[in-house]
């Protein structure tokens, strides 16, 4: 069993729930409920420290599951002060605040914040929200990359979707066909930066841009291909590759 909290998935049409784990205090402990899609914090009407238990204020027999979770203060409850004696009470609740903290801490990072399988808590040491829509839990609504279909070598746009101008963008060409590709193979890529171009095109080169939307291909004609072997170089003859955009956010 979990350290910090306790899922249910039967009986759901009680409102008092146990509290099987320790706590510091019952007002640390809360209620959210899973409805197949997203997690909702239910309401608490009351909470009793000597049963250990917690009451909502209705059944949450629409939910799949509710969790009842403990969120343990990371605010120092004890002061120690020098020459002072050191009692029980407070030694216990100086070791135990630290190891509740850490146990929330852990279970939430070892597991799928408001995913679907086993988690941990939610709160000040987890994330409360919807997986990969808070923008809070290492996950993003938005991919962190983008690679595009084969396009057809010429004046392309693509769009990215990474919600923003990418960090890094890339276009490649793809070889199709093993007929006069100067060595290459099937499947092999040569980024559009190594097609070079005579001293008196030197201003005249393709080139890859991107915005918070696009990645575009400017095509100013068939330029130079190193040779696989490097012995040479030679126009690209194009019906034989294909364009390939990345970028990563």
């Amino acid at each position: 069993m979990a350290n910090s909290y306790i899922e249910y998935t039967s009986g759901l049409t009680a409102t008092t729930y146990d509290v099987p784990f320790n706590v510091l205090s019952i007002t640390d402990v809360n209620v959210t409920g899973y409805n197949g899609t997203t997690w909702s914090d239910l309401t608490v009407s009351s909470r009793d420290a000597t049963a250990k238990t917690i009451t909502l204020s209705g059944a949450p027999s629409a939910y799949q599951k509710i969790r009842v979770w403990r969120n343990t203060s990371a605010t120092q409850l004890v002061d120690f002060q020098n020459g002072s004696r050191l009692s029980e009470s407070d030694l216990d609740t100086a070791y135990q605040q630290g190891l509740f903290v850490a146990q929330e801490v852990s279970e939430n990072a070892s597991t799928n914040i408001q995913g679907i399988g086993p988690q941990g808590p939610q709160g000040i040491q987890g994330v409360a929200g919807n997986d990969g829509a808070d923008g809070a839990d290492g996950t993003s609504a938005l991919p962190d990359s983008f690679e595009s279909t084969e396009q057809t070598i010429g004046n392309v746009t693509v769009t990215h979707g990474l919600g923003g101008v990418p960090k890094l963008h890339q276009a490649v060409l793809r070889c199709k066909d093993v007929a006069n590709v100067h060595g290459y193979a099937v499947g092999d890529e040569v980024d559009v930066n190594t097609m070079g171009q005579s001293a008196s095109q030197a201003y005249d080169a393709n080139g890859c841009y991107s915005n918070s939307t696009t990645l575009g291909f400017i095509y100013r004609g068939a330029r130079n291909i190193p040779y696989k072997d490097g012995s040479t170089y030679d126009l690209i003859n194009t019906a034989h590759w294909k364009l390939v955009f990345r970028a990563f956010a």
